[in-house]
């Protein structure tokens, strides 16, 4: 669990894993893994998307070696994942951004309202 003194607001939580937002810092925390990770709404849209093109049936073909390195250029974070934790990422990742879409509409109907 991540302790800090950060206003941090929990976006999307699983049994691998959480997603926090600070508005103070403007800053995506992963906890993912025993490892918290900020980021920067861009660089963890990048990881989403490198998440997202990893390929699960040709990692557990046999002449693969079962793990997926992710490294993201401009950020210092770095994950070897094996194929159950690609699926936990996966899934925290994806609740995450429906999160982050469905604020964007409540937002909007909101917005709507008022005006």
């Amino acid at each position: 669990m991540l302790t800090t003194d950060l206003q941090l607001t929990e976006v999307f939580k699983t049994q691998h894993g959480a997603v926090y937002q600070s508005d103070a810092d403007n800053c995506i925390y992963l906890d993912f893994n025993h490892k918290i990770a900020c980021f920067r709404f861009a660089c963890f849209q990048r990881l989403n998307k490198l998440v997202e093109q990893i390929d699960i049936a040709q990692m557990t073909q046999v002449d693969h070696p079962g793990i997926e390195i992710i490294f993201l250029h401009g950020c210092s974070n770095c994950y070897v994942l094996t194929v159950p934790e690609v699926l936990a990422l996966k899934e925290l990742l994806a609740g995450a951004f429906a999160m982050f879409q469905l604020n964007n509409i409540i937002q909007d109907c909101l917005y709507r309202l008022v005006v």
